[in-house]
């Protein structure tokens, strides 16, 4: 548990550091300096590069998580891993490039409302394949219990490169289609220092070695690989298929709006996305060793932990979202609901804490692909019919509809198959202070007046709302780890004090 503590903690310290970046981008420049067709390119060409990236992986991070034990051995040089998974993604980056090329016309298939998109879609080419390779490494530095480095990377440096590049926009040194092509280098430059730090853990090696992929192993990464295509595939439906969706059904310009409203919900998956990075190489150790008495206690920490952080957050941004779009243009007003919407999901999600993680892992991984597959199905009907009734609040209402499906689902299935259940009373305890803390705090008076008012009714609410929440939660003692880490915050804190 201590190499996982430190791990997230530091991941959440670059995850959000970098959700720092990214919101001054995503909230105060881009809705000011460009067009909201043009804010919904950027996230559409993302949205796909991801669904693209996962399917190019052919399966072999997921199934390279899982089976990495069986390749581990520094001295051999992990006995082939990277080389393997070098040919497995260059293959999978050929077939999706092909794909591509041939399918052009079906995906942009909205030029009459923006020819944006159609004008710009090979660039998801060389932003898709920096994305796989960097996965690739991540993932490879992960399983060496490396989780830290990717975290900042994918979270910090590159939003950092992105706000970089949008300042030449800012500042009139490039037109739009120029600094798309900065955009570009800004998503791919990431894989570089990546590619760095792998070489430097020990055992990096390209060289081919097959002494691990006997005949019988092979089929069972193969199928686990096969299977998990369809798994990530699913995955990624749920987070982009609602920018995709929106675009071919309403326009880009609403795709926009709903770009730079739902990165609060992504904002709220942080610390769980960092707790999963630090906790799967040592979930997939310990079902190598039938250690459950180990997983059962991450499952149960993890639930309570994100749920606490999740509902900090969310309330940060429920009591601030009237001065948060008091600094917007009057358009994006269209988006408070998407943002409630999507965090209230957000937060089933978080509740649920390390569920997918344990299952996919576990011998019942088929059980979570029949489980996606389900969900391509459910989210692209949900979004064929709430998307034209409601817009991009109907494409929110079925990503939160979806989210909640899938975890309740995984949720039961680690209940049943592995007898792991991870709630308990605390959860509704967190809830109720939750609540109540929020209904406090909204009581405080409003300074209004202009924009710097605003900024210093933020302050003082989030000061507030962050002092309560801190005080009543380190009392009730619901989270040992995190009282542990309040704990070494103030000493240090106390210690730098006395050094003065």
């Amino acid at each position: 548990m201590n190499v996982i503590k430190k791990q997230a903690f530091l991941s959440t310290i670059f995850s959000y550091g970098g959700v720092l970046v990214g919101f001054i981008s995503q909230f105060f420049l881009i809705p000011h300096y460009l067009t909201e067709d043009q804010n919904g390119l950027l996230g559409v060409l993302l949205s796909y590069m991801y669904v693209l990236v996962q399917l190019s992986s052919l399966g072999f991070n997921a199934a390279g998580s899982r089976f990495f034990p069986y390749f581990r051995d520094e001295t051999k040089g992990h006995k082939g891993f990277l080389f393997l998974g070098i040919i497995t993604s260059l293959s999978g980056f050929l077939i999706t490039t092909l794909g591509i090329v041939f399918l052009k016309d079906w995906l942009v298939n909205n030029q009459e409302k923006s020819s944006l998109l159609a004008d710009n879609f090979y660039l998801l080419i060389p932003i898709t394949f920096a994305t796989l390779l960097f996965n690739l490494l991540d993932n490879y530095a992960k399983n060496l219990y490396d989780t830290v480095t990717g975290t900042f990377l994918a979270q910090f440096l590159q939003r950092f490169l992105i706000s970089v590049s949008l300042l030449l926009l800012v500042f009139h040194w490039v037109d739009f289609q120029q600094y798309i092509y900065f955009w570009v280098l800004a998503v791919s430059l990431y894989v570089v220092p990546m590619l760095w730090k792998a070489t430097s853990l020990g055992g990096f090696s390209l060289k081919p070695d097959f002494t691990v992929m006997t005949p019988a192993f092979s089929r069972q990464f193969g199928l686990y690989s096969f299977l998990t295509i369809l798994t990530g595939f699913s995955s990624m439906v749920i987070l982009y298929i609602d920018k995709i969706m929106l675009s071919k059904l309403t326009t880009l310009s609403d795709t926009g709006i709903y770009n730079t409203a739902s990165f609060f919900g992504s904002v709220m998956g942080m610390s769980l996305l960092a707790l999963n990075k630090a906790a799967q190489p040592i979930i997939a150790d310990s079902f190598a060793k039938n250690d459950f008495a180990n997983i059962s206690t991450i499952y149960r920490k993890s639930c309570t932990t994100s749920l606490i952080v999740g509902c900090w957050i969310f309330l940060g941004i429920y009591l601030n979202l009237d001065n948060l779009f008091g600094f917007l243009p009057a358009s994006y007003s269209a988006g408070k609901w998407v943002i409630i919407i999507i965090s209230l999901g957000k937060l089933f999600d978080l509740a649920t804490g390390l569920n997918g993680t344990i299952l996919t892992l576990s011998k019942y991984y088929r059980y979570d692909t029949y489980l996606m597959v389900s969900l391509i199905l459910i989210t692209i009907l949900l979004n064929l019919f709430l998307i034209p009734i409601y817009g991009m609040n109907g494409a929110a209402i079925a990503l939160a509809i979806a989210t909640v499906y899938y975890n309740l689902v995984r949720y039961l299935l680690v209940w049943w198959k592995l007898g792991m259940q991870p709630f308990t009373f605390d959860l509704v305890r967190i809830i109720l202070f939750s609540i109540a803390i929020g209904l406090i705090i909204n009581t405080l008076p409003n300074i209004e007046g202009n924009k710097t008012l605003a900024i210093a009714d933020m302050t003082y609410r989030s000061m507030a709302l962050t002092l309560l929440y801190g005080i009543i939660i380190y009392w009730s003692k619901i989270s040992p780890e995190l009282n542990e880490a309040m704990r070494n915050v103030w000493q240090k804190v106390v210690d730098l004090g006395r050094k003065k």
